[in-house]
């Protein structure tokens, strides 16, 4: 990390009727001399149930010019200085964490009791991802060690380490190895992966209800919608690991040769989110690109099933996956029925996608927009870190960021139609506690230490994910990440998946539809009668089919 860093993990404040809920911080000004003062606005939003309006308030509030640690309490814009002498500091690999002494004696003593005398606790780490998703598993090794140098330095002989050699980083997906181990009594401690209802019913995650209550300080600042995403059947079954968006990339060079001005290319994201660029425009400019020799293809999607286009596309043209009342999974059929008749009409009426474009190695996906093959691909975020750290690239290797801004541009997912609206979506990384896991309460304590801005920080902008935390974006590294600022307005027109044990079954039949409809072996109706067929002998009673 470039430069030393100073956090103080946090205190809920309430006050008056609002909670304002935060995480302090200090930073350490660099070379000991005075920090400039900073202003910062703080909005805080609150529905008051009672009378169903929505009461705002927003302070700002200017953090003093000091040399030492200021703490912050961000909620409600309330920034005070937190006493020296209440602060218990850890350095770990250039990065300071600042414990309020509460907090750190909170920690100490529950490491002590859930240690049940043993000295030395290795813990098993799972997670998966793309190649930079790494610090999954590696920002949990980091936590370990702040751990342990908070328990040295009150005295407790107790050392937490993360175990290299059975912790594993997986490419893809790991479940039928997790199902192996946890058959075998050998499961990870910590897992980092998706699949929240499939996980909780399978019994292989604990319920953090407890923790999360107990050590609410160290997660108070996580953002409210993610709590959503960790929650099943009214019970918290994870932590937020990350967050992302998916926008639509395109070649900035390719709309050049296009005749397209600077002034026009900046402006795309804008007019893609206000509605006035639409899926159908960049079809059309995808077709003349192709039809001049500029790109071999128009428009690359994932191979395999995921929110970029599909669900994107199913929610814009009015879909909804899950019934809120009942929990049941749910298609539509008009909005399923428009969705596969536009990926039809992509490969099979405009020809800007090839038909095999299910099932195509990763690599070649991005070798192809990386070298300019593609002008349009429907990607993640973390792909803009990827193709910093992946040799891609035929003649540069791995891209440099500023190749990037030069030849690559970013917008939210246009609506498919005039008419519609443009969206993206949303899939957090969860962290796990294993149900087999020796000691649950440490385990949650590293895993809140992973996710703390520092360290949640580190893995946003190495990366290409979004942070979790509220307090991150303060983080001076994070502020040197100009794309991830650049790209947290997607949040506010993000989706979500559902959340179900059979959800896996129902993207494998739909998947196979899309594969059929992009192939032109079925049209888009047969396609569908097909899918609600299968859903209906796969799902029984926990699907519902509406018009």
């Amino acid at each position: 990390m470039p430069e030393a860093r100073t956090w103080v993990i946090a205190v809920a404040v309430i006050i008056g009727i609002i909670v304002g809920i935060g995480i302090g911080y200090a930073i350490a000004p660099k070379g000991g001399g005075a920090a400039p003062a900073k202003t910062v606005t703080v909005t805080v939003t609150k529905t008051v149930s009672s009378s169903a309006s929505t009461l705002t308030m927003t302070r700002t509030v200017t953090v003093p010019s000091s040399s030492a640690p200021i703490g912050s309490y961000i909620g409600l814009g309330v920034l005070e200085p937190y006493p020296s002498s209440e602060l218990i500091t850890i350095n770990v690999d250039n990065v300071t964490f600042v414990f309020p002494k509460f907090v750190a004696d909170q920690i100490v003593k529950a490491v002590e009791q859930d240690a049940k005398g043993a000295k030395q606790i290795s813990f098993v780490v799972w997670a998966s991802g793309s190649p930079v998703d790494v610090t999954r598993v590696t920002n949990v090794e980091l936590a370990a060690k702040v751990l342990t140098a908070l328990l040295h330095k009150y005295g407790v002989d107790i050392t937490i380490t993360v175990d290299t050699q059975k912790s594993q980083f997986f490419r893809g997906d790991y479940w039928s190895k997790l199902e192996q181990a946890f058959a075998a009594g050998q499961a990870p401690d910590i897992f980092a992966m998706k699949d929240l209802a499939k996980v909780a019913e399978a019994g292989y995650a604990i319920p953090l209800d407890k923790y999360v209550e107990k050590f609410w300080p160290l997660v108070a600042d996580t953002y409210k919608v993610l709590w959503k995403a960790v929650t099943y059947k009214g019970r918290i079954w994870a932590l937020p690991e990350d967050t992302e968006a998916r926008p639509l990339y395109f070649r900035k060079d390719i709309l050049r040769e296009l005749g397209w001005s600077e002034q026009k290319i900046d402006e795309l994201p804008k007019l893609i989110e206000e509605g006035k660029v639409t899926l159908l425009d960049l079809v059309k400019v995808a077709q003349e690109a192709m039809k001049k020799g500029l790109v071999q293809w128009g428009f690359y999607h994932r191979p395999n099933f995921g929110g970029t286009p599909f669900i994107i596309l199913y929610y814009q043209f009015g879909g909804i996956l899950q019934d809120p009342q009942t929990g049941k999974l749910v298609l539509v059929k008009h909005a399923m029925l428009k969705t596969l008749q536009f990926l039809y009409n992509m490969t099979q009426v405009w020809k800007v996608l090839p038909t095999t474009m299910i099932g195509t190695p990763w690599r070649k996906i991005h070798v192809d927009f990386i070298n300019g093959r593609v002008l349009f691909w429907f990607g993640g975020t973390w792909h803009w870190a990827e193709w910093q750290r992946v040799p891609y690239h035929e003649k540069l290797g791995k891209v440099p960021e500023s190749w990037e801004w030069q030849h690559i541009g970013f917008a939210l997912v246009p609506a498919p139609l005039p008419g519609l609206k443009p969206m993206t979506l949303s899939s957090p990384y969860l962290y796990y506690i294993s149900s087999q896991c020796k000691h649950p309460e440490i385990a949650f304590i590293l895993v809140a230490l992973a996710t703390s801005p520092p360290l949640d920080a580190k893995h946003a902008v190495e990366s290409g994910h979004l942070p979790v935390r509220i307090t991150t974006q303060f983080d001076p590294y994070y502020q040197q990440a100009k794309f991830l600022k650049d790209v947290t307005y997607m949040l506010r027109y993000t989706s979500f998946e559902p959340i179900h044990p059979k959800w896996d079954v129902y993207k494998a039949i739909w998947i196979k539809a899309i594969a059929a409809v992009e192939r032109g072996e079925k049209t888009p109706q047969q396609a569908l009668n097909d899918m609600i067929n299968e859903l209906k002998a796969e799902l029984g009673n926990q699907i519902e089919i509406l018009p």
